[in-house]
């Protein structure tokens, strides 16, 4: 039960780094090391937006066999099989598939379509893997109602893991404290899936935001190496795996080898995590 699942995307949401692009060759390069790490889930790509990703998610769901090879998707019927189709070589593959739940003022019709939406792309996805993540795109900003029966939807069509994302950065502790206990309270099912949280930094608190969660619940943290993402980026893997590892809680990473990955990591985005950060402290001026 203290298990933490860690999930990297730093090849995929690392890229939304204003100027950061990867290469095949990179991304090998990374992936090999995050799988010598122990990384449990490796996010590659969203191979329906950009044919490079699908070319990257294919050739490294050939390479890696003991971590999980995983890559994004939003619910269109085409951007799901287009995943599925570039992780056929992987030994264990995800599909990470997303809808948007902040529907607020919206009609009892469009809640039914989207509820359904959620019911086909999940069980479409189950159709090629038995391991599928479901995000609940900005739910901090959702109808908490439409939130908990959107989860449940999701889990009963058959998501395994359910992300919870501060898709702006814009939680505190104390709200997002709140909205994950609200869920573990009043999803009937949450007991049957893994639930995720994918914190933005900027607030600054994405590393905190993601520890907190541990103690509501949840056994997932999704993260970056050196917080790369959108905007001012992700939770910290190495900040956010030294925490773990100082709490009641276990993960399978080698920590001896989390400095060589930061220091390939920019050395092939020419961003380092005291650049970030600097960065960060900029624009909070």
């Amino acid at each position: 039960m203290n298990k933490v699942i860690i999930f990297d995307t730093t090849m995929r949401d690392g890229e939304l780094t204003p100027g950061v692009q990867m290469n095949l060759t990179q991304k090998i390069a990374i992936s090999q090391l995050l799988e010598q790490m122990g990384v449990d889930i490796i996010e590659v790509g969203y191979p329906a937006k950009l044919p490079k990703d699908f070319d990257e998610v294919f050739h490294i769901a050939k390479i890696i066999k003991k971590s999980t090879i995983c890559g994004l998707a939003n619910a269109n019927t085409n951007e799901i099989i287009t995943l599925a189709e570039a992780l056929k070589p992987a030994k264990k593959s995800r599909i990470h598939t997303y809808t948007p739940v902040n529907l607020k003022h919206s009609s009892q019709l469009r809640e039914s379509e989207t509820l359904e939406i959620i019911k086909n792309s999940i069980s479409l996805s189950r159709n090629y893997t038995d391991d599928v993540e479901w995000s609940a795109f900005d739910a901090p900003r959702s109808d908490a109602d439409f939130l908990c029966k959107a989860i449940e939807t999701a889990i009963k069509s058959g998501a395994t893991t359910i992300s919870i994302p501060d898709t702006l950065g814009l939680s505190s502790p104390a709200e997002f404290s709140q909205l994950l206990e609200m869920i573990f309270q009043r999803v009937p099912n949450i007991e049957q899936a893994i639930v995720s949280v994918h914190c933005h930094d900027d607030l600054g608190m994405a590393v905190e935001n993601s520890l907190m969660a541990l103690n509501c619940g949840v056994r997932q943290v999704e993260c970056a190496i050196n917080g790369l993402g959108a905007r001012k980026g992700n939770a910290d893997l190495e900040k956010v795996v030294m925490a773990i590892q100082r709490e009641n809680f276990q993960v399978n990473i080698d920590i001896s080898l989390m400095r060589q990955a930061s220091e390939l990591v920019a050395e092939i985005t020419g961003v380092r995590d005291e650049d970030r950060k600097k960065l960060n402290a900029d624009k909070r001026r």
